[in-house]
């Protein structure tokens, strides 16, 4: 990610990239991944291969000088990274930006008093609700995407309209249909998720 050009990660990994802007053309919107391989690739080429400029909120490393060596990998191609303290200014900045939102939506929340308890995997789990309440919040459409090994050093992603009017929604049904989602992908491929990031290192109260 360092050194490889634009041209070479394309050829590694694919998506229907354009479906957002085909969809809703000039409308933000919001798209839900995970921690499945290689969702790092996708970060940046999201912003160059549609219209709309693409923003990841990101929990920043508590090393600064490594902060700065991935914001800056990350931004490599124009994608724009947002400091999930930062998000209320930013969201404000960006309201009529024709942006789409990606949120790697299977990260651990911080907080377990603000965060929606989901059966995953038959045991219940801690998921963080800001890509649902920003979309619910601005009627955002949302959409899921899948990351699918085609081979070694060889993705695609599936990217799919989900909630075309998530303001008519009920309080976490948006969280809770990801987390379906999710584990269906987890099961067609469980190599490709990154099992080692203590998903259930909190207990439900």
């Amino acid at each position: 990610m360092l050194s490889a050009s634009q041209k070479t990660l394309n050829k590694r990994m694919s998506a229907n990239w354009q479906l957002a802007d085909e969809i809703f053309p000039g409308q933000n919107a919001v798209i839900m991944v995970s921690h499945q391989f290689n969702w790092e690739w996708a970060t940046l080429l999201a912003t160059p291969n549609m219209d709309k400029q693409f923003l990841g909120p990101y929990l920043p490393i508590t090393n600064a000088v490594f902060d700065r060596i991935f914001s800056k990998i990350r931004s490599r191609f124009g994608t724009i990274v947002v400091p999930v303290n930062d998000m209320p200014k930013s969201i404000k900045v960006y309201k009529n930006q024709n942006v789409l939102w990606g949120f790697v939506a299977d990260q651990t929340p911080a907080d377990t008093k603000r965060c929606a308890w989901v059966d995953f995997f038959n045991r219940k789990t801690a998921f963080a609700k800001g890509a649902e309440l920003l979309a619910r919040r601005y009627n955002y459409p949302v959409f899921f995407g899948e990351f699918i090994k085609e081979k070694r050093g060889q993705y695609s992603i599936n990217i799919k309209l989900t909630f075309e009017n998530p303001n008519q929604t009920r309080d976490g049904e948006i969280t809770t249909a990801y987390v379906r989602f999710l584990e269906n992908s987890i099961k067609r491929q469980p190599e490709n998720w990154v099992w080692s990031h203590r998903r259930w290192k909190h207990s439900y109260p």
